[in-house]
């Protein structure tokens, strides 16, 4: 099954949350597990970045020329 855009967008907005949150439950433990959440929560905005051009902070990709 394929998702739409809609729902690719929550998909990947609802993962960085997931991950931003177990991020910062782990903070101040120098753990793998942080380690682990930070490396997935940017795979995840990096995905959304390349798919739809966007970031958490509403920047916007553009095309250098």
């Amino acid at each position: 099954m394929l998702l739409t855009e809609e729902q690719t967008k929550y998909y990947l907005n609802d993962m960085i949350q997931h991950y931003r949150e177990k991020e910062s439950n782990t903070m101040g433990n120098l753990s793998w597990q942080r380690s682990e959440a930070e490396y997935r929560r940017k795979t995840f905005e990096d995905m959304r970045i390349v798919l739809f051009g966007d970031d958490d902070n509403g920047n916007q990709r553009t095309e250098n020329t």
